[in-house]
């Protein structure tokens, strides 16, 4: 009854760990493909949907040009080499991050360290929707960088007498007026873009279908997102099938109820009541309808956005005011559904969706404004037989029908969704033998579905939302920016406060330095792991040492093989051409939903073979120069190599002749003299730090 879909289990969703790899729960695969019937039960042509579906679509790219401009995270790049092959550094020693910054800083008119490595803000325009979820899928790039005339063009469109190339959509001055949010400005495009095509009563219920869709991901009306936040989760989505759970997502929270052990969970105790500590070492107290109190050193709230609107519960002390403006702020719908079930399907049932046109009061309006109220009535349906193990039909309520539905009856309900069944299947759609209607509204412990980018909401809200207060802390997915109004989402937003709270009762954790040993550090940590060591290997490793230090004070450390040749002609080439390539398998991409494995380097190689002999020139004599200047360092490594040893063995000899070794209880009669005497021991293991000489090929 309430979420159902698992938007792709690959790319980090904790759900894949939950579902496949803890639980073990069955599930099945959705099938996308969909065919929308118009309202009078014919469906619509793919061609003529597909062209109403790019026009939809280059809208939400015009307004998404005045959303919110976020900060680009820090960044900074390793050895492009060693990621595009997927393999480690072969020792240690190469400069941290932190030195790299704090050495550039150090330079003359350098940026300071927190400024360096930010890149440059990346627009995101939308590409598709996603008709299962209604989320819309945004790919880098420019908002609205084409005229209208001339895009309409590009997408298939005949322009309107009059109307040319340079016609366009000016949405400044809607964007300008105080109210305006993402539904005004949308439809004022729309609007202009009559102007430019011919837009017929059809294609505005096309619109408005892929319009409801959206309203069905945020659970309310297009009209209450905010014009500059309504996809602020953008680039946050999971990738993969989308996937149902049989018997539906209630497994997971049983599941996690009873496994590993059963948790201490009080039903039917309706919490009134919260008193906490804004200081953090209090205690807090959780009061409940029934009288029952509960005392607890920290609690975790996890009550809906919609319940903290209508404040039934109180806190004390109240909520401060940065607390109380982020729950006005951040918008809280309501998607309610119609649930059919049969004794026999009569619908396709390989297919998982199918979707329906809904008419304006005035069937050839085309006026957006007419088709506001009716567009989101079980436009679109499920099949879930697969998941639930009965003939049955689940009809969404987007938009303002999913508030509508809170104040009709069920008989009528089930009367309209009959009627539009019959419409696409026939006169002999039976009525259902079963019929439930979601009215998530009306629950007292919901108060609606999930939330969404209110008109007013701040780029800020849901970090406000997730900030504990003392030892109160929240938790939900009104309080996880990045995935906002998903069951995943939720959870994240629960091991984060899990991990808030854990912080908060052992104090933050020491982080040894460094944080990752060299790899003689962790080989002579490991042993000393194993055991104490023998008195006499550990008076005999302390003259190996004494002696070691000796020579290296003379003569210094064996000197450093010189690093390999910087690569082919190819690499040389891949490393000039990579930002090339890139950008030609992004506008490659941008024709279909998702990207190939390793497209750049296909690219690259594709770019390589059909370049001319001229063009691979230079990077053919930059390899043979490379590769004869590596020979040169090789020879000279060799003779500085062939001295030092030559040097270790005389400083060795004089070394054990002056001071020779003296076991701590020579019961054998030896001469006491160690096993080991030679250069090779510390030709193999290389003694560095975490410095780097500034000559390093290895790129940050």
């Amino acid at each position: 009854m309430g979420g159902m879909i698992i938007t792709g289990f690959e790319r980090g969703n904790p759900m894949n760990v939950l579902v496949r790899g803890q639980l073990c729960l069955p599930y099945r695969g959705l099938r996308s493909d969909t065919t929308i019937y118009d309202s009078n039960g014919k469906p619509v042509d793919l061609a003529r949907d597909q062209l109403v579906e790019k026009l939809y679509n280059d809208c939400l790219d015009r307004v998404s040009e005045f959303k919110f401009k976020s900060q680009p995270s820090k960044l900074i790049e390793g050895n492009r080499d060693l990621i595009n092959e997927g393999r480690d550094a072969v020792s240690d020693g190469h400069r941290t991050i932190q030195q790299t910054e704090e050495a550039a800083a150090a330079l003359p008119h350098a940026p300071p360290v927190s400024q360096q490595n930010v890149p440059e803000r990346v627009n995101l325009v939308p590409v598709s929707s996603d008709k299962l979820t209604g989320r819309v899928h945004m790919q880098p790039g420019t908002p609205g960088i084409l005229k209208a005339g001339e895009k309409a063009k590009l997408m298939g469109w005949t322009l309107k007498n009059g109307s040319t190339n340079d016609s366009n959509v000016e949405l400044s001055d809607a964007t300008n007026l105080p109210d305006a949010t993402l539904g005004s400005v949308f439809d004022e495009a729309v609007t202009q873009y009559r102007n430019i095509v011919d837009l017929t009563a059809q294609d505005h219920r096309l619109v408005n279908w892929h319009v409801a869709n959206l309203e069905y991901s945020n659970a309310t009306n297009m009209y209450n997102l905010s014009l500059g936040g309504w996809d602020i989760d953008a680039g946050n989505e999971w990738e993969g099938k989308h996937t149902m759970i049989v018997g539906g997502y209630q497994s997971v929270p049983r599941g996690l109820l009873h496994c590993p052990t059963p948790l201490d969970v009080r039903t039917k105790s309706a919490v009134k009541k919260i008193t906490y500590d804004t200081q953090e070492n209090g205690r807090a107290t959780v009061e409940c309808d029934d009288g029952t109190t509960i005392e607890a050193d920290y609690v975790v709230s996890t009550i809906p956005l919609g319940v903290l609107k209508q404040g039934n519960i109180q806190f004390d002390p109240p909520l401060p005011e940065w607390k109380t403006d982020a729950i006005d702020r951040i918008g809280y719908g309501v998607l309610n559904k119609v649930v059919l079930v049969y004794d026999e399907p009569f619908w396709d049932t390989e297919r998982h969706i199918f979707g329906v046109l809904r008419d304006a009061p005035n069937r050839h309006s085309l006026n957006q404004m007419d088709y506001i109220s009716r567009r989101g009535r079980m436009f679109q349906w499920f099949n879930v037989t697969q998941t639930t193990g009965l003939p049955c039909l689940v009809a969404l309520m987007a938009g303002d029908a999913g508030f509508d539905t809170e104040y009709n009856s069920n008989d009528s309900l089930v009367a309209e969704a009959t009627e539009v069944l019959r419409s696409v299947f026939g006169s002999k759609v039976p009525f259902p033998v079963e019929a439930i209607v979601t009215r998530w509204s009306a629950d007292k412990f919901a108060r609606g579905s999930y939330s969404s980018a209110g008109p007013d909401m701040q780029p800020g809200d849901y970090d406000a939302m997730a900030r504990p207060i003392g030892n109160l802390f929240f938790a939900g997915e009104h309080t996880i920016g990045t995935h906002p109004a998903t069951v995943h989402g939720a959870y994240l937003s629960g091991l984060r406060a899990a991990s808030e709270v854990l912080d908060s009762m052992l104090g933050p954790i020491d982080i040894p330095t460094p944080l990752v040993l060299t790899k003689e550090s962790a080989s002579n940590k490991r042993k000393e792991m194993e055991g104490p060591k023998d008195p006499e290997q550990a008076h005999l490793e302390a003259y190996e040492i004494a002696l070691w230090e000796h020579i290296k004070s003379k003569i210094g450390e064996a000197p450093a093989e010189p690093p390999k040749a910087k690569g082919s002609a190819f690499n040389l080439w891949s490393r000039a051409f990579f930002e090339v390539a890139r950008q030609k398998c992004e506008e490659e991409r941008a024709h279909r939903k998702s990207s190939k494995p390793n497209e750049v380097r296909v690219m690259l190689s594709k770019m390589w073979r059909t370049a001319t002999p001229e063009e691979k020139k230079p990077f053919e004599d930059q390899a043979v120069e490379l590769k004869a200047a590596h020979a040169e360092a090789v020879k000279v490594y060799d003779e500085k190599l062939a001295q030092w040893s030559k040097d270790y063995a005389q400083l060795n000899a004089a070394y054990r002749e002056e001071r020779p070794y003296v076991p701590l209880k020579d019961e054998t009669g030896g001469t006491g003299t160690p096993k080991d005497g030679s250069a090779n021991k510390h030709r193999r293991t290389k003694h560095v730090s975490y410095a780097e000489s500034d000559g390093s090929d290895v790129e940050f």
